[in-house]
């Protein structure tokens, strides 16, 4: 036999869904301060916080989900400060959304090999239980989960920048800018709180 824990005795995956918000902050720092900034700077800030968020939670080894959004920030604000007049145009409608809609599909397109909730499981779950069957079909759902909130959250944001230059009114770009994305991001808070808490074994 090889000693290992049997799966059946991870009773749960404990994870703070706080923490995993906050490894969004980046991201969170492109979309608010892009009206204010432009695309360019703002890109430039949220690359800055996606490099400072790869060294400070670089202990155990680098996180995916910072390196991830350094990389988009840097290749926009490269775009942003080398392109032309079309380029900003295009970057002032579809840069926030399109930067969600990159990570998200990046983020759902990995889950299955290498979920990056994972990396914030093992900071609640002990080492020998990192390579079990239940430990990764946790984080596999979850990081689905993830990466579909964040496409939901870029799709809205797309979709509210063009629906603003064909003059919806402000309750519908409201509504698409903060009210669904809000609501994403809570669902997957709450999944993430129930998902973990679940005994592995019921856990698809």
């Amino acid at each position: 036999m090889s000693g290992r824990p049997a799966a059946e005795s991870l009773e749960r995956c404990d994870m703070n869904p706080v923490k995993i918000v906050l490894g969004f902050v980046p991201f969170v720092l492109f979309g608010v301060s892009a009206h204010w900034l432009g695309v360019g700077w703002s890109a430039v800030v949220a690359l800055v916080a996606a490099l400072v968020l790869v060294a400070a939670t670089s202990r155990g080894g680098i996180k995916t989900l910072p390196v991830v959004q350094a990389a988009i920030m840097g290749a926009i604000a490269l775009v942003a400060f080398v392109g032309g007049s079309g380029v900003d145009e295009f970057l002032d409608l579809n840069a926030r959304g399109g930067a969600s809609v990159l990570l998200g599909a990046f983020i759902v397109a990995t889950a299955s090999v290498a979920p990056f909730t994972a990396d914030f499981a093992k900071q609640e779950v002990p080492r020998e239980y990192w390579n079990s069957p239940a430990f990764r079909s946790i984080n596999r759902k979850l990081s689905t989960v993830w990466g579909v909130t964040v496409l939901v959250i870029g799709v809205c944001h797309i979709a509210s920048e063009h629906l603003t230059g064909a003059g919806a009114g402000p309750i519908v770009v409201l509504a698409l800018d903060w009210g669904l994305p809000i609501l994403a991001l809570l669902q997957a808070i709450k999944t993430t709180r129930d998902v973990a808490a679940r005994r592995p074994a019921t856990v698809s």
